[in-house]
């Protein structure tokens, strides 16, 4: 919308010049200083003619005084189909309205400007602030720009019930930023669609299925074993990671000689927890940890992702980092093959991977197997790491949920079997039967400290949908951080209640509802996807998870509690790292007060 102080015949001229330009341009005349008072642009006013049915503005007419008694001739332009509020006499969304032609079209409320930059620009600043902002204002549909794209963001459990009977029609590749689709390469899941992506999902289920979560199971408790006795107990993190000048941080060192004097177990859970994930997923799926400077290459893979063009230096460095990555995997790969050494146990991922077949059943080729490797260990480790460290800050937050997280852990896991971290101990299935609450603290973690967005795909017709209209090209993506604000599905969204999740006959959820709390729609997928919707869901959530449970029985049986470390200019709450993923800064750090049991 624009205002004009101008004749009305001005404004229908400006229309047939633009229309024979085949778009439609009304400037902003600076009117006279003090001629159109505040409230007088946003009040009601008498439409006079209303312009054309053809029209794709609404055209009002109406007199506005100033304090010299005069009185000027204002005229509105309105594209039709835009709400009447301060969004739409924004002039970028004018501008974009008519560019993309939707001035007939009833779409959600919200704006995307011209080219959804300043959208953009927001959303990246703090994405799920942005979020919960627009949700307040517009409600749980509302559109944007993401990524200079024009976008429908949508959370309602009906929206989210409709877009899952077309969404596996549509396409992912285009709704991507050009940077990810170049980096994330042709093979990436993401960027997929067709039988192409299903053969790419159905190799997913040999190395992320129940059968492998059962063989990484020990190894992940022996990982688990050394990082927290024998690196966070003895004092050995919180200053500058879990692997230090390159060093082997895999020895375990909780039977070493205790120092006269222990240090305290800190820990920076943004620096820390990455490294010791990232460390873990290339055990688990390449059987063997590159040398450090290598492996942080994943950190520059990582921003080169989501880099703003590619003139930029963290796309090119991006780029050198996935180059650099896939030849160390692919140049191991071969070495493995050359000596028949797939069958070996370290080198299970591989082995899976040694048969995977396209959609045209054409074995993958070795430079496609090493570039899996690397995409599925980029897309697991921050996740895993953002959730360890996310739970570490709502159970501090929430001492009487830890306790209650303490009694179930160390009911199950004595500290014997933490010390041994015993494969007959340490099992898939005792983990997934005892461990409820224990998984329901990593389930309420998500939901409570939202790590990102849903997946986008493009639009590529005019639809209805949620009872607007979505023109072609729109951007829709179903974000679950709208549909865990909704107090319908989540009674008291704020509040950090693990119990939600629990089962009906659980006695815990008894008393958590016997307590004045009401339960939601925890269980339906609808309203709880962490991972998102359809097709293009996160394979490894439950690879996440259960990295997340296993730290935790560690964490919950070495230490009694922790709190914020406030020495060294230290904060009690956290700042973000917002994209990608929503995880802790490196500077945060948590020092851990011991378990007796465990005392040096």
């Amino acid at each position: 919308r624009a205002v004009l102080c101008t004749g009305r015949q001005a404004v229908v001229a400006m229309q047939a010049v633009s229309s024979t330009l085949g778009t439609y341009w009304t400037p902003t005349l600076p009117a006279r200083r003090g001629s159109i008072p505040a409230a007088g642009c946003f009040s009601p006013r008498r439409p006079i003619d209303g312009g054309s049915a053809k029209s794709p503005f609404n055209v009002d007419t109406y007199k506005t005084g100033t304090a010299s008694g005069h009185h000027h001739r204002v005229v509105t332009v309105t594209a039709k189909g835009f709400n009447s509020d301060r969004d739409a006499l924004d002039l970028g969304q004018t501008l974009g309205c008519i560019k993309r032609k939707e001035g007939l079209l009833n779409l959600p409320p919200g704006k995307v400007g011209l080219f959804g930059i300043r959208e953009t620009f927001e959303y990246l600043k703090d994405p799920n602030q942005f979020i919960k902002a627009r949700v307040l204002k517009y409600g749980p549909v509302f559109k944007t720009g993401f990524f200079f794209k024009p976008a429908v963001v949508f959370g309602s459990r009906e929206a989210v019930e409709e877009f899952r009977e077309f969404e596996t029609n549509l396409p992912a590749d285009a709704a991507l930023p050009e940077t990810f689709r170049t980096l994330h390469t042709k093979y990436g899941a993401l960027a997929q669609s067709g039988e192409e992506h299903v053969a790419t999902r159905a190799n997913f289920s040999k190395v992320l299925g129940r059968s492998a979560l059962e063989y990484y199971t020990p190894k992940l408790a022996t990982m688990t074993k050394a990082f927290v006795l024998g690196e966070l107990l003895v004092g050995g993190l919180g200053t500058s990671g879990g692997m230090r000048g390159g060093k082997d941080e895999t020895k375990d060192k909780t039977h070493e000689p205790p120092s006269s004097e222990l240090k305290p177990s800190k820990l920076q859970p943004g620096y820390d927890l990455r490294q010791f994930c990232l460390k873990s997923l290339f055990v688990l799926f390449l059987g063997v940890v590159p040398p450090e400077p290598l492996m942080n290459e994943m950190y520059a893979y990582n921003e080169g992702l989501l880099a703003l063009g590619k003139l930029s230096p963290e796309f090119e460095d991006g780029q050198k980092a996935l180059g650099k990555l896939t030849e160390f995997v692919e140049k191991h790969y071969r070495t493995v093959k050359a000596q028949g050494k797939l069958d070996e146990e370290q080198n299970f991922f591989l082995k899976q991977y040694s048969t995977a077949t396209d959609e045209f059943d054409t074995p993958f080729t070795d430079e496609r197997i090493a570039t899996t490797v690397v995409l599925m260990i980029w897309g697991a480790y921050i996740e895993a790491a953002a959730n360890m460290g996310h739970a570490l800050w709502t159970l501090m937050r929430n001492p009487e949920k830890l306790e209650t997280l303490k009694k179930e852990t160390r009911g199950v896991f004595s500290s014997s079997d933490l010390k041994s971290a015993d494969p007959t101990s340490f099992t898939l299935t005792k983990i997934f039967t005892q461990l409820k609450y224990t998984e329901a603290v990593v389930k309420e973690t998500l939901r409570a400290v939202p790590q990102t967005a849903g997946g986008i795909r493009v639009n590529p017709t005019l639809r209805k949908f949620g009872g607007f209209d979505v023109p072609a090209g729109y951007v829709l993506t179903a974000d679950p951080r709208i549909a865990f604000l909704d107090e319908k599905n989540f009674p008291a969204p704020e509040v950090f209640s693990p119990e939600r999740f629990l089962s009906d006959g659980d006695p815990r959820k008894k008393a958590f509802l016997e307590s004045g709390a009401s339960s939601g729609l925890e269980q339906n997928p609808d309203v709880y996807f962490p991972g998102g919707v359809g097709q293009h869901k996160c394979p490894g959530l439950s690879l996440s998870t259960l990295m997340t449970q296993i730290f935790l029985v560690y964490v919950t049986g070495a230490f009694d509690s922790w709190e914020a470390d406030l020495t060294e200019e230290g904060t009690p709450d956290p700042e973000y790292i917002q994209i990608p993923i929503v995880i802790i800064d490196d500077k945060y750090r948590l020092e851990f007060v011991r378990n007796w049991q465990f005392e040096m």
